[in-house]
C-alpha cells in the first residue's frame, strides 16, 4: 500500500504538470558489482557481512526496503519514517546502490550537470555543508577538494558507517547528528549541498528544510539543490510528493538567485 498523498489544489497540479518533464527517475538499473566499488567493499569490512551478501542485498534493496517499511507498525507516516530511517539495518543498501565509489558519484553528478562539481571546486569559500549526507561519499569528494566539510545525517547505521569511513580515510569532515522532525542547520556556510533528501520529508518539513538551507547560505554562497521528484511508488513507499516550483519559490524568497535548472530536479543557486 502506498503512503497516502496530500490532495493537490488546481494551481499545484498545474505546477507539477509543468515540472513533470524534468523529474529525476528514482528507478535505477539493477546493481552489479565491479572491482573498484570501494564503498561497497568498505561496508562489508565495516559491517562484517560477507561481500557476496552485501552485493545481493544492494541488488534487491527496493524489495527489502519496501518490506521493512510495511512491517513497521507506527501510528503515523512521520512516526514510521523516523523509525525506518533511524532503525533500519537495510536502508544502507539503497544508499550503497547509488554511491558504490567516488568515481560513480562524480559520473552521476556530471550526467546531471557538469557544472555542479566545477562550481564547487572553483568556489573560493571553504565551509561546505551537506544536508542529509547519507554514507558520506560526496563529503569525501568535497574534502579531497580541500573543503572544510560538515556532514549532517540521522543517527543509525548509515551515519555510523559514514563516520567510520571518514576516520579510515583521514578526511576533514565534521559529523552533525540530525533529529527526526527537526530542521536545524547550525551556522553559515559558503556552499550547501543536498541530494535526494527533500523527498523523504513530509511537505511541511520540505518547506522548513528549504527555508533553513537558504538561510544557512552565506554571502556569495553556492547551493546545489537536487531532489527526486518521482513521488511515492511501490518501490519507494517512503517518498513524498515534492512541489519543486513551491520549494524554488522559497529559495528565491530567501534571497537566492537560480543560475541553472529552475523548476527542475537539479538546480544551482547563488546568494549575491
Amino acid at each position: 500500500m502506498l503512503a497516502p498523498m496530500r490532495s493537490l489544489d488546481p494551481l499545484r497540479k498545474l505546477r507539477n504538470f509543468i515540472a513533470k518533464p524534468f523529474r529525476r527517475r528514482s528507478r535505477q538499473a539493477a546493481y552489479s558489482y565491479r572491482p573498484g566499488d570501494v564503498v561497497v567493499e568498505d561496508f562489508a569490512e565495516f559491517s562484517g557481512i560477507p561481500l557476496d551478501t552485501v552485493i545481493e542485498r544492494i541488488a534487491n534493496f527496493h524489495a527489502i526496503n519496501a518490506q521493512d517499511w510495511h512491517a513497521l507498525g507506527a501510528s503515523s507516516f512521520s512516526e514510521r519514517a523516523a523509525a525506518f530511517y533511524e532503525s533500519s539495518q537495510n536502508y544502507v543498501f539503497d544508499t550503497l546502490s547509488a554511491n558504490r565509489s567516488p568515481e560513480a558519484v562524480v559520473k552521476k553528478l556530471d550526467r546531471f550537470n557538469p557544472r555542479i562539481l566545477e562550481s564547487i571546486r572553483t568556489h573560493p569559500g571553504k565551509r561546505l555543508f551537506e544536508f542529509g549526507g547519507g554514507i558520506g561519499v560526496f563529503c569525501e569528494i568535497a574534502a579531497r577538494m580541500g573543503k572544510e566539510v560538515f556532514y549532517m545525517e540521522l543517527p543509525g547505521i548509515v551515519f555510523e558507517f559514514a563516520q567510520w569511513r571518514f576516520k579510515k580515510l583521514g578526511l576533514n569532515v565534521s559529523p552533525i547528528e540530525a533529529k527526526a522532525d527537526t530542521i536545524n542547520l547550525p551556522g553559515k556556510y559558503d556552499i550547501v549541498y543536498t541530494d535526494a533528501v527533500l523527498e523523504h520529508l513530509p511537505q511541511p518539513l520540505q518547506i522548513r528544510a528549504t527555508q533553513a538551507i537558504g538561510q544557512a547560505l552565506d554571502n556569495d554562497g553556492l547551493l546545489i539543490f537536487l531532489v527526486d521528484l518521482s513521488g511515492p511508488t511501490e518501490d519507494d513507499p517512503m517518498h513524498h510528493v515534492v512541489d519543486i516550483v513551491e520549494l524554488h519559490e522559497h529559495l528565491s524568497s530567501s534571497g537566492l538567485s537560480c543560475e541553472e535548472g529552475h523548476h527542475t530536479f537539479c538546480s544551482i543557486w547563488r546568494r549575491l
